[in-house]
C-alpha cells in the first residue's frame, strides 16, 4: 500500500514538472481553396465567376497557453494573416462565357481557443512530440483591392471586412531542443467563414449597384513553423 502511495505521489509530481505556461511564436503560410462566385446586377441576369483562387497569404502565429498535464495543452491563439495580392484567371458566364482576370487581397485575423493532445507526453532535449487537436473562435476577414477585367470592360469593387465564426483542425510535431524550448512544425485546415464585398462596382467614374456583393469562402490549408518556450 505504501509503495502504491509513493508511486502516486511521484506520478503527480512528474505531471506537475511537465505542466506549466508556454508561449509560441512562428510563421505560417495559408493556401486558399478555389471556388466559384457570382455577381447579381439589378435587372440583369446573374454573372458567374468560376475557378477563382484567392491564392495564398503569409501569417504571423502568436499564442500563449498552458500544459495542463503531460498530454494536454490549451492556448489562446492569434493567426494573423498578412495581405497578399493575387491575380487569377477566371471564367465569366452570363449566357456566353469569356475568360478574364480578377485581382484582390484576401486575408483573415483569427482569434482561437485551441486544445491539443500530445501522444508522447515527454518534453526533454532530443524528444519528438507529435500532437493533434483543434479550436474555435472568431475571424476578422478582409477582401480588398478587388478589380475585375474581361475583354470588354473592367471595374473595381468596394472593399469589405466581415467578422465570422472560425474553426481549426490539425496537428503537428514538436522537437524539443531543451527541456524548455522546442521547434514546432504544424499543418491544419481552417475555416474562417466568409466575407462579402460591398454592393457597388466602379467603372470609369460610374457607380454600378449590385443586388448582392461578391461572397468568398475563406477555407485554407495552413503550414507553420514556430518556436515554443515553456516557463
Amino acid at each position: 500500500m505504501k509503495t502504491f502511495g509513493l508511486f502516486c505521489v511521484l506520478l503527480t509530481l512528474s505531471g506537475q514538472l511537465l505542466a506549466g505556461p508556454f508561449v509560441r511564436l512562428g510563421y505560417g503560410y495559408s493556401d486558399y481553396r478555389s471556388q466559384s462566385m457570382s455577381i447579381k446586377h439589378e435587372g440583369y441576369p446573374e454573372i458567374s465567376l468560376d475557378n477563382y483562387d484567392p491564392g495564398a497569404a503569409d501569417q504571423v502565429l502568436l499564442s500563449a497557453g498552458y500544459f495542463v498535464n503531460p498530454h494536454f495543452r490549451v492556448e489562446l491563439a492569434l493567426d494573423m494573416g498578412l495581405a497578399s495580392r493575387d491575380t487569377d484567371r477566371v471564367t465569366y458566364t452570363r449566357g456566353d462565357s469569356v475568360t478574364g482576370n480578377i485581382s484582390a487581397e484576401a486575408y483573415s485575423r483569427i482569434f482561437l481557443v485551441n486544445g491539443y493532445f500530445h501522444f508522447k507526453g515527454e518534453r526533454s532535449a532530443g524528444k519528438f512530440d507529435p500532437y493533434m487537436g483543434g479550436g474555435i473562435g472568431l475571424a476578422v476577414n478582409r477582401f480588398e483591392g478587388v478589380s475585375t477585367a474581361i475583354p470588354t470592360t473592367s471595374a473595381s469593387v468596394s472593399n469589405s471586412d466581415d467578422t465570422d465564426w472560425a474553426f481549426k483542425l490539425g496537428g503537428g510535431l514538436m522537437y524539443w531542443l531543451s527541456d524548455d524550448l522546442s521547434a514546432d512544425l504544424s499543418i491544419s485546415y481552417t475555416n474562417a467563414g466568409s466575407v462579402t464585398t460591398g454592393d457597388k462596382a466602379y467603372l470609369e467614374g460610374v457607380s454600378v449597384p449590385f443586388a448582392e456583393g461578391l461572397d468568398i469562402d475563406l477555407e485554407t490549408f495552413n503550414y507553420g513553423l514556430a518556436m515554443v518556450y515553456q516557463f
